[in-house]
């Protein structure tokens, strides 16, 4: 495969991958609704898992990760914002 076929196939799975995150933060941003996420943006297990998807992501592209390595950190990525969103929603609620 030529460097010039390389650089497209990594573009296009990065474009991918950008639309697929994407499609992740739309889904949480619905669930918050008008709750912000500002305010939980800067947590530590935030920043962790943005850090996760942003490495998975290059490792993907670049062959070193299978696809579904992408598709568990996205749902973990989920998963801790809709932690955080039961949490707030309890705290609250009491």
């Amino acid at each position: 495969m030529g460097r010039a076929r390389k650089d497209r196939v990594g573009t296009s799975s990065l474009t991918r991958l950008g639309a697929e995150l994407s499609a992740v933060i739309n889904r949480v941003r619905r669930a918050f609704g008008p709750v912000s996420m500002a305010d939980l943006a800067g947590r530590p297990e935030i920043l962790q898992v943005e850090r996760q998807v942003t490495l998975v992501a290059w490792q993907v592209v670049r062959g070193q990760q299978p696809p579904e390595a992408w598709q568990q950190v996205l749902a973990q990525y989920e998963a801790c914002w809709m932690q955080l969103l039961g949490a707030g929603q309890a705290s609250r609620a009491a």
